[in-house]
């Protein structure tokens, strides 16, 4: 990347107001060729070293084939820097100056900096190696290589030191000297610091060099990761890396097609809500900044192309054709999916294309990422003495079946989910049935301010048979519906309608409740009492590869749960429906044996991101005995985000109005916490009331 244009009226300009301009995307190590030495044909910034790179021996024949090349004109748009000897080595440097001070060099690298003065004197230098050669103050840019511990004690103050600083260079490999055993920690908040600096000051920063130049795949993540820190250029040390580096560094046409699009739907000094984000001023001159740095990269690449060569001098380019630009080309086709909320209605019926034969490994691989300890799901003779053919499948499994299965002809332009209510089983899925998702639209309504709206739809499973074999009502927050109170509801008859209506009707029943005498061994239940309060003590995350492997084991094809490319691993957010299993999973060994549940609602309170570690606590708002040997519980469960409850939340007062049962908005819920419960605040993750129907002890 180039180096910012400061304009007059930035405070950093008056400091760095006699830098040159140089393309440092990818800053070439070349190696001279003493006998006939010669510059590479192709534009960008060039290191001739004459530091580390170079044994004692070579050093005068290196000096020597420097000004051979400084002599002659240089490559168009080609820059020259040089890697000289460092303050701890006073003579070698000055020997550097003496023999390779040209006007065609753009600046010199110093190497192993650490203290003010050491820049200060350097900057005394060259001002009279420009002087000497009749040269403006300030041709001479300096670059500081950083690569001891002791540069970073005054890492400010050193980019400070002078008003030649062009650039902050990383040195991994010589920082790392100082851990022979470890060190990566220390080394990559080193790393992080020189972007930080730089952006301070106003100059680029360069990332140190990637050595193994036979993964070139290696190089492009480690330019994307740099990229990611901040940096705005990298060394390269093989001509192969040179094109990586520039097109990383660069904008991508996605960046700049995303720049432009702010720009045209902002204004200089308010916020507006585009795609579902607030976005304002600071966005805004980001995005202009952004535009301003294409422009420079597009103006070189004109002229990289007006010698009207057909290819580039590089060796990947070798036996390559040529681009054909007058081939005939078509614009993509971007498929919509989701529910068009243009022409939807209230009563309109929308089926998956999805369906899913449940076998044997759905189970095993349920399991392993969601607990649970009911008898019913783990023990084929348990299940058969509470009156079930075999094992059911789980309750959570089939809530996200029922929701996920839905994302792709409903959800996927939803802009979040508000909650779910009254989901509940209807009747048992076992090994071998199919099941598909049909989802009906309930109600829709533009919230009261008008910049969205919510839509109630009923979502059903029905198996092979067209039974309905669960069911729960969901709330999503939509973009505003634009002449929606002028729009019909359509007759809700026919058979297709017929389904939707017995589900919203049915109770739920997942068995036959009647307890067989078989033998089988049924675990003891937990006892359990009204109003109390329960630290449920497991804590574990949902990771990054869990989260993927789920994401296509229910067919959830909502582009942010699972598209890194789009929204970068930190932009990444775990599926509702799997912080809900997991929840529940950590809260099971405390509320079995559990037969039979049902959602009453849930909403969420958090978002959640891979690699966060869920917990949860519970309190039980009412048992009441059915008289047939099992009880029914009422039970909140509050999702936790990042909290250690064995550790955190012993002895700590939880407030009742955390747990409802009333449904309460999440601002609201985060309000209770920074008031009642600070230890909570900004860390539940999601609130769910559940009926259990449970073995008696």
């Amino acid at each position: 990347m180039t180096q910012p244009i400061l304009s007059s009226n930035d405070p950093r300009a008056a400091h760095h107001a006699s830098t040159q301009v140089l393309d440092l995307r990818g800053v070439y190590f070349h190696r001279l060729n003493h006998a006939a030495p010669k510059l590479p044909q192709r534009s960008g910034t060039v290191i001739l070293d004459i530091e580390d790179g170079v044994s004692t021996s070579d050093k005068a024949p290196r000096r020597r084939a420097i000004q051979q090349v400084l002599n002659r004109p240089l490559p168009p748009d080609s820059q020259v820097l040089v890697r000289c000897h460092g303050m701890d080595d006073a003579g070698g440097m000055l020997l550097d100056l003496e023999a390779v001070s040209h006007p065609s060099v753009s600046g010199f690298i110093l190497p192993m900096v650490s203290q003010v003065h050491e820049v200060e004197a350097f900057d005394q230098l060259l001002t009279e190696k420009e002087q000497a050669l009749g040269l403006p103050k300030g041709h001479f840019g300096i670059h500081l290589l950083i690569e001891i511990p002791e540069a970073f004690l005054d890492l400010a103050d050193l980019a400070r030191a002078s008003s030649r600083v062009a650039s902050i260079m990383f040195g991994r490999e010589d920082f790392m000297t100082r851990f022979p055993k470890g060190g990566d920690p220390a080394t990559r908040l080193a790393e992080a610091q020189i972007p930080l600096v730089a952006a301070a000051v106003g100059v680029p920063s360069i990332a140190s060099p990637f050595c193994n130049v036979a993964d070139p795949k290696g190089f492009e993540r480690y330019c994307r990761r740099t990229r990611e820190m901040g940096y705005t250029g990298t060394f390269t040390v093989h001509p192969a890396q040179r094109s990586v580096a520039d097109d990383v560094f660069a904008p991508s046409e996605l960046d700049i097609h995303s720049a432009k699009t702010l720009i045209q739907g902002t204004q200089e000094s308010q916020l507006v809500r585009m795609n579902g984000c607030l976005v304002g001023p600071p966005m805004r001159r980001r995005a202009q900044a952004l535009l301003k740095e294409a422009e420079r990269h597009s103006s070189r690449s004109a002229q990289d192309n007006t010698s009207g060569a057909t290819t580039i001098d590089h060796p990947a380019s070798e036996g390559k054709r040529p681009i054909q630009t007058s081939a005939p080309s078509r614009t993509g086709r971007f498929p919509r999916y989701g529910v068009d909320t243009s022409t939807t209605q209230v009563g309109s019926i929308l089926d998956s294309p999805h369906a899913y034969t449940m076998d044997e490994g759905w189970r095993a691989k349920w399991f392993a990422h969601f607990p649970t300890s009911d008898a019913v799901l783990t023990s084929e003779p348990a299940a058969q003495a509470l009156g079930f053919d075999a094992r059911p499948l789980p309750f959570s499994l089939l809530l996200n079946l029922c929701l996920c299965l839905s994302v792709e002809p409903f959800s996927q332009t939803c802009r979040f989910h508000l909650g779910l209510r009254d989901a509940r089983q209807i009747a048992p899925v076992l090994m071998g049935d199919t099941v598909r998702a049909r989802i009906r639209v309930e109600a829709l309504r533009n919230t009261s301010d008008g910049d969205a709206a919510v839509i109630v739809t009923t979502h059903i499973l029905v198996n092979q048979r067209e039974e309905t074999v669960f069911a729960l009502t969901k709330d999503s927050y939509y973009a505003a519906i634009p002449g929606l109170e002028s729009r019909t509801e359509l007759e809700r008859v026919g058979s297709d309608h017929q389904a939707f209506d017995l589900a919203l009707s049915a109770k739920a029943n997942s068995g036959s409740g009647q307890r067989l005498d078989n033998g089988a061994f049924l675990p003891p239940s937990t006892d359990l009492e009204v109003g109390e309060v329960i630290l449920h003590p497991a804590v574990r995350p949902i990771g990054w590869s869990e989260n993927l492997e789920l994401t296509t084991l229910v067919r959830n094809t909502h582009p942010i749960h699972f598209d890194a490319q789009r929204y970068g691993r930190r932009g990444i957010v775990v599926c509702g429906g799997f912080v809900q299993a997991l929840v529940q999973g950590l809260a099971s060994p405390e509320f079995r044996q559990v037969i039979e549940e049902r959602l009453i609602h849930s909403f969420h309170a958090g978002t959640v991101m891979p690699e966060d570690r869920l917990g949860a606590l519970s309190q039980v708002l009412e048992v009441r005995d059915l008289g047939d040997g099992t009880e029914e519980v009422v039970v909140s469960t509050l999702g936790l985000i990042n909290v250690d409850v064995e550790q955190e939340l012993i002895g700590v007062a939880i407030p009742e109005a955390l747990f409802g049962p009333e449904p309460v908005k999440p601002a609201a819920l985060r309000a209770m916490c920074a008031e009642l419960c600070p230890v909570l605040e900004n860390r539940i993750a999601l609130r769910a009331v559940r009926v259990l129907r449970r073995i008696k002890n």
